[in-house]
């Protein structure tokens, strides 16, 4: 397939007027100038397609979009952002979900950049959270597109607890909006099993997840004498994000977490107090 390539025609055109123009805008005046510039060459008409790059692609079927995206990708060539724009604009499709089978990485992200958050393909991207087949990246895109619609991930998340797929289980989970039982103790029963090493990012989770009745749980685990200074700060830190207090101060002189801290930053301690010199 020959393509064409907008970007380099953009950029040829963009250096001439840079450098007629030089001196006449500031770094960030440039960055708003190339922007905007950028999308009116979608509209400009090029005479040697007869149209417009926008109207190029937006007269392609769904399938040869798709196509011309894997061949951009193929021959290393830049893909437009117009071309994205056109696959956006069209919602999820068959021949766009069917990108989420392939093994290209880069192809892969590209695909859930476009499909972005949208309920019909959270089958697959659950699916693909289990799947071992594929990397962390990529696992951590999944994740942020499901936890931007957590309550409607929810469902299809849960299987996961349990599972070597289980942090990225409760992270999404943390993000559920709605009360759940379910969730609740996912997350809670997560938070009772955690080594001090992971216990401050599933205090995290009850906090962003918001049902006070963790308070007990977390309560208990800031009282206890061998609580670090790190985890201390996370379990305060959830006990009042959901409407609890805890005052009582504790010594942390020894703590080698604390000590880097407190030399690193001078200030003040978690309670206010003034770093002694």
């Amino acid at each position: 397939m020959k393509l064409i390539d907008f970007d380099d025609k953009f950029n040829r055109k963009l250096a001439k007027y840079i450098e007629k123009h030089a001196g006449e805008r500031t770094e960030e005046e440039w960055e708003n100038y190339i922007a905007e510039a950028y999308g009116k060459f979608g509209d400009t008409y090029l005479g040697e397609i007869g149209k417009t790059p926008r109207q190029y692609f937006a007269e392609m079927s769904d399938s040869a979009l798709v196509e011309t995206l894997k061949e951009y990708l193929l021959q290393d060539i830049s893909v437009p952002d117009i071309l994205c724009e056109e696959l956006e604009s069209r919602g999820v499709f068959p021949e766009l979900l069917a990108l989420l089978n392939e093994t290209d990485e880069e192809l892969v992200h590209y695909a859930l950049n476009i499909i972005g958050s949208d309920p019909r393909a959270f089958g697959r991207y659950i699916a693909m959270l289990a799947d071992d087949a594929y990397d962390g990246h990529i696992k951590d895109s999944l994740a942020d597109l499901l936890k931007a619609r957590a309550d409607d991930a929810a469902d299809g998340v849960m299987p996961l607890v349990g599972t070597e797929s289980e942090p990225y289980a409760l992270e999404i989970l943390s993000k559920v909006q709605k009360r759940d039982d379910r969730v609740y103790n996912a997350l809670l029963n997560a938070f009772k099993g955690a080594d001090d090493a992971d216990a401050p990012l599933y205090a995290g989770y009850l906090a962003s997840y918001g049902d006070e009745r963790a308070l007990p749980s977390l309560l208990a685990a800031i009282e206890r004498e061998d609580v670090g200074f790190v985890l201390f700060q996370e379990l305060k830190f959830a006990i009042e994000a959901l409407g609890g207090e805890y005052e009582k101060e504790r010594d942390f002189s020894n703590d080698p977490a604390y000590k880097k801290i407190m030399a690193a930053g001078g200030g003040t301690d978690i309670f206010g107090g003034k770093k002694s010199s």
